[in-house]
């Protein structure tokens, strides 16, 4: 979720740990610079950072710092981590999928598909989910969520919350970002097929693409596997203190670097996905977001560095923070992900300049 929810019910206290270096793992050299990126995100706070780099076939790591404060840990690429948002390609890819075996269609409104749950949602389309032109509030925000990390949430309860809100504009008018759309995103999926969403991910992408260390916890807070621990300032290791009910299909997906890479890289390139869709995908508004300007399609961000153009999506849940870039012909990628979002990361300048520059080595360098 890009929103991220405190937890009053969090006690644990940070830990300190002296910070690794940079390490880069065996395979092809690192682009130059990346190690010292990596190292300025870590000096600047961070517990630890992963960056993966494609050029062509050639795929190099970059870690800094360390996965668990409290063991000491060094941070290792092939942990998992929570995608948070990034979990929104997969989401419309389904969705899309679904588009090109003509089940549904992205103009079939919202009421059509979930009739009687959304006020006003015959003026609602898929489209305007996928794209954030819904006019939908978003949910995040809530003290009822914030006040009960650990509750298993339902899809219904997190829309009903958003709905009691007001809309920032009508559907089609505007552009906001609000993982409501996501989650009804999901729902919709589900009651398409007559299945739940983990079970059309799994045969529609992770079990195609052979990503075995992806997965989709809709109420456990445990990981399925060795895991990144993530830390949220005042709280501590929040790993497992919230719930992914409470992201879902907005942002539930558990994942490494790797598996997100190649799930991209498969997107952009047109193995999932018929041209007409596509072009649907990637089909972009130009917005504003965090005071960044970007394209956004269905479910996808276009942002422009040195080199050219980059496609993914970036995402922050409780103690998690990851960016996607991969290039239209897949020749060139990066994943960039940290364990603290705290806000005090996001607001400081300095902070993203250096993630920027990251984003920028990896990627182009």
């Amino acid at each position: 979720m890009r929103r991220p929810l405190t937890a009053a019910a969090l006690t644990a206290a940070l830990t300190g740990a002296l910070a690794a270096p940079a390490a880069a793992s065996a395979g092809a050299a690192p682009p130059a610079g990346l190690r010292a990126a990596a190292d300025r995100l870590v000096a600047a706070g961070q517990p630890g950072v992963i960056v993966m780099a494609r050029r062509g076939a050639k795929v190099s790591h970059v870690t800094a710092g360390v996965a668990d404060r409290a063991t000491g840990r060094p941070m290792d690429h092939r942990l998992r981590v929570r995608i948070a948002s990034v979990t929104k390609t997969f989401t419309a890819t389904v969705l899309l999928q679904l588009v090109a075996e003509r089940r549904l269609s992205l103009d079939d409104t919202v009421e059509r598909r979930l009739p009687g749950l959304v006020p006003g949602g015959e003026a609602i389309t898929i489209r305007h989910l996928l794209q954030h032109t819904s006019g939908l509030p978003e949910y995040t925000t809530d003290q009822r969520i914030m006040a009960e990390p650990r509750r298993a949430w339902t899809p219904r309860e997190l829309v009903a919350i958003a709905l009691e809100k007001p809309r920032p504009h009508a559907p089609g008018a505007g552009w906001t970002y609000a993982n409501t759309n996501y989650i009804l995103a999901g729902m919709i999926i589900e009651r398409v097929t007559g299945r739940p969403f983990g079970t059309e991910l799994q045969r529609r992408i992770l079990t195609p693409l052979g990503l075995r260390h992806t997965s989709y916890p809709t109420v456990s807070r445990a990981f399925p596997g060795p895991y990144v621990h993530g830390y949220w300032e005042g709280y501590g290791d929040v790993s497992t203190e919230v719930s992914p009910s409470s992201a879902r299909t907005s942002g539930g997906i558990v994942s490494t670097v790797d598996d997100v890479a190649r799930f991209h890289r498969a997107l952009f390139t047109g193995r999932l996905l018929p041209k007409a869709q596509q072009r649907a995908l990637t089909a972009t508004l130009r917005v504003t977001d965090g005071g960044a300007e970007k394209g956004y399609g269905l479910g996808v961000e276009k942002v422009r560095l040195s080199c050219g153009d980059a496609w993914g999506h970036d995402g922050g849940f409780p103690g998690y923070r990851t960016w996607t870039y991969t290039s239209a012909d897949g020749r060139r990628q990066a994943v960039i992900a940290y364990n603290d979002n705290s806000a005090r990361f996001e607001s400081d300048p300095g902070f993203r300049a250096d993630r920027a520059r990251a984003a920028e080595a990896a990627f182009c360098g």
